[in-house]
């Protein structure tokens, strides 16, 4: 048995339905006969087929193309609605018979107060349908020739025999393997025409040409195997083994960039050149970054001394506050007012310390 794209396909189960995720958050939707009849009137009166493209790709307004066409719909009691005309694209047959694709996703209008479909809008080929119990796009050659024995019909043709005879015409004309049986005899006959039409000359040469190929084939695995001979199994890892050692180069590259970065933010918060207020975005910032910030932020001397005890307001541990001086040291006024002003730019607007600075005129603290 094989798998074949199926011209009837089934859109809706007959009666109430939901989706598996639990749509609607109304009442169920519904389909029943006089509401596919006004599906059926719609399709019978458009001109434009309706169109099957792969996974709803047609509502993202990107590339979208067709994986099928259809325009007749019919109902039947006690199953739904099935489109009976499905001309399926090749690429899209191909995708359905490797059963790479498996289901159906029908798009479609309701009443928001009913559940009642109103309309089809398109249907998606897809492997995650919303409906559940929906049968597949493709059925079995077997189950198609017991229906057609149940009809009076005749049966469909047993294929294996041919199909394994395309297969091996395909490999003796060096054809694709999606080469079809039309193309397949249309290069097997050029080949009869030619030795047919030139003669035993031309016939000789087609030989002389396959025992060529099979020479250089042969060539071919006798420098693959004198390959695999030299191959020094000293110079190779095995792949776990690889990956081993790279997971711990990473873990210790990570442990040594954590390492840096505390060295760097303790240095830099002792001396005033990060304050506590920033700890937390440097904390998140590549390190590149922290370096050369930290090789421009000039330390400032207050902040890397002891402050008074009445430095801060009660209850205000971010506020700029006065501080002690030690003997032998000074503080440049104008600069530590423009550092209290970008402290409060960088509260109020939530900035980087250094865009904040930059704000009020100061390339560094």
């Amino acid at each position: 048995m094989r798998r074949v794209a199926s011209r009837r396909v089934q859109l809706f189960p007959d009666g109430a339905f939901r989706a598996r995720d639990g749509r609607p958050q109304g009442p169920d939707w519904r389909i029943d006969g006089d509401l596919a009849d006004r599906l059926i009137a719609a399709a019978a009166a458009r001109e434009t087929p309706y169109v099957i493209d792969y996974e709803h790709q047609s509502l993202s307004g990107d590339r979208a193309p067709a994986a099928g066409w259809f325009s007749r719909l019919e109902w039947s009691a006690g199953n739904g609605l099935f489109a009976t005309d499905v001309e399926w694209t090749e690429a899209a047959r191909r995708l359905i018979e490797s059963d790479e694709y498996r289901y159906l996703s029908p798009v479609f209008a309701y009443d928001r107060d009913s559940g009642a479909i109103t309309a089809l809008l398109n249907v998606a080929l897809t492997n995650n349908p919303a409906l559940d119990g929906l049968p597949p796009v493709a059925d079995w050659i077997a189950a198609r020739r017991a229906l057609a024995a149940a009809s009076a019909l005749p049966p469909t043709p047993p294929e294996p025999a041919m199909d394994e005879l395309l297969e091996r015409t395909r490999t003796f004309l060096n054809l694709p393997i999606t080469a079809s049986a039309a193309e397949a005899a249309a290069e097997l006959q050029k080949l009869i025409d030619q030795l047919a039409g030139d003669g035993l000359a031309d016939a000789a040469a087609v030989a002389a040409r396959l025992a060529s190929g099979a020479s250089e084939i042969a060539a071919l695995h006798s420098e693959l195997a004198s390959a695999r001979a030299a191959a020094d199994p000293a110079q190779f890892v095995p792949l776990a083994v690889h990956a081993e050692i790279t997971r711990q180069v990473a873990e210790l590259q990570g442990q040594i960039e954590a390492r840096d970065r505390t060295d760097l933010l303790t240095a830099a918060l002792a001396d005033g050149r990060i304050l506590p207020a920033t700890q937390a975005y440097w904390q998140e910032q590549p390190l590149a970054a922290l370096r050369a910030y930290l090789e421009h932020a000039q330390p400032i001397a207050a902040l890397s001394r002891q402050q008074s005890a009445s430095a801060r307001p009660a209850g205000d541990a971010s506020a700029p506050g006065t501080f002690t001086v030690p003997a032998g040291y000074r503080v440049n006024a104008d600069r530590l007012a423009q550092h209290q002003r970008a402290l409060a730019v960088m509260r109020d607007q939530n900035l980087p310390y250094a865009v904040a600075a930059a704000r009020v005129g100061a390339a560094a603290v």
